[in-house]
């Protein structure tokens, strides 16, 4: 099992979506503690913020691993079109 450990920028993020999206987007965060038997996920190719990223309807959770620690970075969520 892996730990979530969120970003401080992770705050911020979530003001700015619709609170109808939160639950749905905390649950699938919670499915990352099973990584990486999880659905959704792809790894990232040149990206400056992150490596994984978990798509959660449209909006991205954008999230680094560490294996060694067991812990998932949760570094960023937004809407598909301005995550990237």
């Amino acid at each position: 099992m892996f730990e979530v450990v969120y970003a401080k920028s992770v705050e911020k993020d979530i003001k700015n979506i619709p609170s109808r999206f939160l639950y749905k987007i905390k649950e699938e965060i919670e499915h990352l503690t099973e990584f990486p038997q999880v659905k959704n996920i792809k790894k990232l190719t040149n990206h400056p913020v992150s490596d994984f990223r978990l798509k959660v309807g449209d909006y991205r959770v954008l999230f680094d691993v560490d294996i060694r620690n067991r812990a998932i970075y949760t570094l960023k969520i937004g809407h598909r079109k301005e995550v990237y």
